[in-house]
């Protein structure tokens, strides 16, 4: 696809931005996004031109809002970050600093879904005995989202539609919604998104991909990394109270200190040595390094809670989130996530 056809294809609300860069003057950007969004850096291209400043364009991965290039940008000398696709970070405990500027830029995904698409999201419901559900989605698909909602509320059903965005390691707004609702319907591509919603809430979870132009089921998915989850934890309990390497987030969001000392002192008040081990992208690799160097029993990691779930599963040691250590330290069991 041409940059024109895909430029097309979402709306980028670029007017803040380039406010700010006027505002200071600004010299030198740096353009950061997800993977699957950088091609739109071409679409933001020429309005920087404009301005007369020094584009670079950042090839470092974004895997959330949480997620910026500070140090790339700090080594570069730029003036401003504009982080193309997601609004601001507001679970960071500390802010990016008073040399950096970063302007989030919100990204719209505009295509409207086939009717045919919304019918058969209709009918599923139906089958399933549903008359009462959330709506909730990306920030990316909000437009889509509303329209699922306007469809099912015009099809009779009582639809609560959750206008905060998703984000890997925050559904409560949905969550909140379990005691009057009988599904959540989720509009987003691929499933990162539903499966976090599914380790948390119980209720039958229908996915609306406005990308594949499919809709799908996530709870038996779901389920199955949940009991995975359960085997990670029995795992967790054999090796209680041994060495504990405890995992803090080198990336910008996701340095974690007020959770990282309250992890320290569960773990110490539950006979742990603790091993504290600085990490900005953790990997299988990465745990098998510090593993070689610590020999270590089990690793939590107060970074990203996603990192346990979706990458680090299959470590032959147990990696845990917080809320999973925290299930072990206090006997819960109900599952907690993320923290």
């Amino acid at each position: 696809m041409s940059s024109e056809g895909l430029c097309g294809l979402y709306t980028i609300q670029l007017k803040a931005a380039l406010e700010k860069i006027r505002e200071l003057n600004a010299r030198r950007v740096l353009l950061h996004a997800p993977d699957g969004l950088k091609p739109l850096y071409e679409c933001v291209e020429s309005c920087l031109q404009r301005l007369h400043v020094e584009v670079l364009y950042s090839s470092e991965p974004a895997y959330g809002s949480c997620d910026l290039p500070l140090d790339e940008a700090r080594e570069t000398g730029v003036d401003v970050v504009l982080h193309i696709g997601h609004e601001e970070y507001t679970l960071r405990e500390r802010v990016w600093g008073s040399d950096i500027t970063v302007v989030y830029v919100p990204v719209y995904y505009t295509v409207v879904l086939d009717n045919t698409l919304l019918e058969s999201l209709y009918r599923l419901l139906v089958e399933a005995g549903v008359q009462r559900v959330s709506v909730s989605s990306t920030l990316i698909e909000s437009s889509q989202r509303a329209q699922v909602a306007r469809y099912l509320r015009v099809k009779g059903l009582l639809v609560r539609e959750v206008s905060t965005p998703l984000l890997g390691c925050y559904y409560g707004p949905v969550v909140a919604l379990d005691e009057t609702v009988d599904a959540h319907v989720v509009v987003s591509g691929g499933a990162f998104h539903p499966l976090g919603l599914g380790l948390i809430s119980l209720k039958p979870i229908l996915v609306v991909d406005p990308y594949s132009h499919r809709v799908w089921s996530a709870r038996e998915e779901a389920d199955k990394v949940l009991k995975k989850r359960f085997y990670v934890l029995l795992r967790a309990r054999d090796v209680w109270g041994g060495r504990l390497g405890l995992i803090t987030g080198g990336r910008p969001g996701q340095y974690r200190r007020v959770l990282v000392e309250y992890l320290e002192r569960v773990a110490r008040s539950s006979g742990f040595r603790v091993y504290k081990i600085t990490s900005s992208y953790t990997t299988i690799e990465r745990l098998v390094a510090i593993d070689n160097a610590l020999r270590l029993d089990l690793y939590v990691v107060a970074s990203c809670p996603r990192l346990p779930v979706d990458d680090l599963s299959e470590f032959y040691k147990p990696v845990l989130t917080p809320g999973e250590f925290i299930m072990l330290a206090t006997g819960s069991e109900k599952y907690i996530y993320p923290w």
